[in-house]
């Protein structure tokens, strides 16, 4: 999921970049939305170090607040722990203050110019599209994709806690530390697809052996980081032991 931010002081602009964002993105099925919209610069870089997520910000450059966009900018690279793509999209009427992005080595994506609705909307299009490209290459050797409803989704392997069949015929869902999806498909054929961090405890259960808590050999169970449960058959033991686990 590529988590968009904007900020922006002005509440008719804040509202149409909001508009056309989630549009484009229902419209075109992509995984990506707004995590956060905001005037306040310090809510969004809040919300962004919480997140671990892949980030695109769209930051006006004059908020009229504490910090401008060129410093919100500057915290948010300055606190990028978690190695997750991060894209800076400049909207603003001042295109002379791009220098200084330069000078803060910000390497943003693009400047948007506030001039027509229909040229911002085009940009800020092409900006969601090459922001996804981007991470989808960056992580394209550990990644898999599943189809959920009408969406293709792109996760990165490092991302899933694990995998378990439902009530429902052949129909799974896999968990993440953020949500939980249910898609159509069967556990070997994803089994096949994911690497060497994941274990088949069970016949019902992927594991990344990465996400496991707690192992509990009274019930044959394990919990996962996110305190999903479950549960280890005999042969999933032995691979828990090859493991060293």
């Amino acid at each position: 999921m590529l988590d968009i931010y904007i900020c922006e002081d002005v509440e008719k602009q804040r509202a149409f970049v909001e508009k056309h964002i989630d549009n484009y993105c229902a419209i075109k099925n992509l995984d990506a939305a707004i995590a956060l919209s905001s005037s306040n610069p310090t809510e969004i870089l809040q919300h962004f170090r919480a997140s671990q997520n892949p980030a695109l910000f769209f930051l006006d450059i004059d908020l009229k607040a504490e910090i401008n966009g060129i410093e919100l900018a500057r915290r948010v690279r300055e606190h990028d722990e978690h190695g997750q793509p991060v894209f800076i999209v400049f909207l603003t009427t001042h295109i002379e203050m791009t220098m200084m992005t330069f000078q803060y080595r910000l390497e943003a994506l693009d400047f948007i110019a506030k001039d027509s609705p229909e040229n911002i909307k085009i940009k800020i299009s092409e900006c969601i599209d090459i922001a996804l490209k981007r991470h989808i290459a960056n992580a394209q050797s550990k990644t898999i994709k599943i189809n959920v409803d009408d969406k293709i989704i792109i996760l990165d392997m490092d991302e899933i806690i694990c995998v378990e069949t439902t009530h429902v015929r052949h129909k799974l869902r896999l968990h993440t530390k953020n949500r939980a999806m249910e898609f159509n498909a069967e556990l070997k054929t994803i089994e096949e697809q994911l690497d060497e961090r994941f274990i088949r405890c069970h016949k019902s259960y992927i594991i990344n052996k990465n996400k496991i808590k707690t192992i509990n050999k009274n019930d044959n169970t394990v919990t996962m980081e996110d305190n999903n449960i479950c549960s280890v058959s005999r042969s999933g033991r032995k691979l828990l032991l090859f493991a060293n686990l």
